[in-house]
């Protein structure tokens, strides 16, 4: 085995991305873990390991820990590092680094193997099926209204904005990229390397990206599900062809266990006028167009078919309808 064999092994990374192997890590960052290999060691013993200077190993040490590249502990009071995985890597790369120079055909292939192994790490969709999910586990837990999203903006101690690793990998449409709000300081400090990633926003502006989140047609994800009791954690702005969470949910049949769907839409027939907004607007083909014509006043239309069974309870058809003809209606139980 080769030491770039080895190299791939020990972040489980796929064979694909050898002949680009040096987008992703530094030669310094490689000699690194193949000292490590699958030891979790200390500053001083790395540093005796990589035969380099004790503060010379501490910089490349925290470089690397921000890059995802090697992961930290702390083990009976002292800080311990070991090698990342590849696919954490891969994340990081794709949001913060210059992931669009890699050749088209080899993202499309990482897009891919990421999927997969979001669905290997995640087993909780398979177990929804079979009852009620561990929502504590969870992440995108409940589909949210937006006058929800903005009740956690309006409670949240501190508001973050990050890119959307799902988006920024998948790359399959127009709709914003930066699109992840995080409210939970100890999640921000654990999940973006001491609250470096991402950049903080007022109030007023997480409120007006909400807003236009929702314009544009993002469903709002996110929790956790008793945020009112712990404090909002994180909040993802999704799109069904990118996003992972909503991806895997109609896949694998979760839909409406997981994200947890808490409303359902509702039509006043009187009140609709087949414009058709709310056809463009639905993901998940609850509202279609029909071919059969329907008059509305001296015009005839296309009539709008609704299936209520096919909902997952956004309320992006409701904030569109120019009629008021939609509105959301909590699901017996399942609201707070």
């Amino acid at each position: 085995m080769t030491q770039i064999d080895k190299l791939l092994a020990l972040v489980q990374a796929p064979v694909e991305i050898k002949p680009h192997l040096h987008f992703f890590y530094r030669k310094e960052e490689i000699e690194l873990i193949l000292s490590l290999e699958r030891r979790k060691l200390p500053v001083d013993e790395i540093a005796s390991c990589m035969q380099i200077p004790l503060d010379e190993a501490a910089d490349l040490l925290e470089s690397s820990y921000r890059r995802f590249v090697i992961d930290k502990e702390i083990e009976e009071g002292r800080v311990l590092y070991g090698a990342g995985n590849f696919y954490d890597r891969h994340g990081y790369c794709a949001m913060f680094e210059n992931y669009h120079l890699l050749p088209r055909k080899l993202r499309r292939f990482l897009h891919e193997w990421c999927y997969s192994e979001y669905l290997k790490r995640h087993d909780y969709f398979k177990r929804v099926l079979n009852g009620e999910p561990a929502y504590d586990h969870c992440h995108n837990d409940v589909v949210l209204l937006l006058e929800e999203l903005e009740e956690m903006i309006e409670a949240a101690p501190v508001i973050r904005l990050l890119p959307c690793d799902c988006k920024m990998i998948a790359d399959k449409c127009g709709h914003s990229r930066e699109v992840c709000l995080w409210f939970s300081p100890a999640m921000i400090a654990e999940r973006t390397r001491g609250g470096e990633l991402g950049r903080e926003l007022t109030r007023d502006a997480a409120l007006e990206l909400a807003r236009s989140w929702d314009r544009e047609g993002l469903i709002h994800t996110g929790g956790p599900f008793d945020w009112r009791e712990k404090g909002p954690g994180v909040v993802c702005n999704c799109c069904d062809c990118c996003c992972f969470p909503l991806r895997a949910a109609q896949e694998l049949g979760t839909r409406g266990k997981w994200p947890y769907s808490r409303y359902v839409a509702r039509r006043d027939p009187a009140l609709c006028r087949h414009c058709g907004l709310c056809t463009r607007r639905c993901q998940f083909k609850a509202f279609t167009m029909e071919k059969a014509a329907v008059s509305t006043g001296s015009r005839e239309k296309r009539k709008v078919l609704f299936k209520p069974e096919l909902c997952w309870g956004c309320g992006l058809c409701a904030q569109t309808c120019p009629e008021k003809a939609i509105t959301m209606v909590p699901i017996p139980d399942r609201v707070d």
